[in-house]
């Protein structure tokens, strides 16, 4: 096992400065890239959207917003939902861009935790939904 040595403030403000003083050359790929504003596109969640939301999943997105970045095995108890229930409409609502999952492994061995984090659709849905 190595051990590592803390790197220090000072240390980390030189590192940096090197990279400030690097040139930045644009990718072409991105040349005749726009933001989502520049293109028109409405970053806010339809009707249709909010509507399509199941009570359960309003639940824990609710409790997603309430209480970011918990093991995700905590938020059916916090949304009052079953576990199986969570299971089934977690990927959903990832696939969907309500909420992000982080994995974190906290030990060495078994499983690591999904946190979830709510983003800005999920915090507009439920904003719609108390409307």
């Amino acid at each position: 096992m190595t051990i590592r040595k803390a790197v220090t403030d000072e240390e980390v403000d030189q590192s940096l400065s090197s990279l400030n003083a690097g040139e930045v050359i644009p990718a072409p790929e991105f040349a005749d890239w726009m933001s989502g504003e520049q293109n028109g596109v409405d970053a806010g969640p339809s009707t249709k959207e909010v509507k399509q939301l199941a009570s359960a999943e309003v639940k824990l997105i609710e409790a997603v917003i309430e209480h970011p970045m918990r093991p995700s095995s905590e938020y059916a108890k916090l949304a009052g939902i079953s576990p199986n229930t969570l299971r089934r409409i977690r990927p959903e609502l990832v696939k969907r861009g309500f909420i992000r999952e982080h994995k974190l492994q906290s030990v060495i061995r078994g499983r690591a935790a999904i946190l979830l984090e709510p983003l800005e659709l999920a915090k507009q849905c439920v904003a719609k939904c108390k409307e």
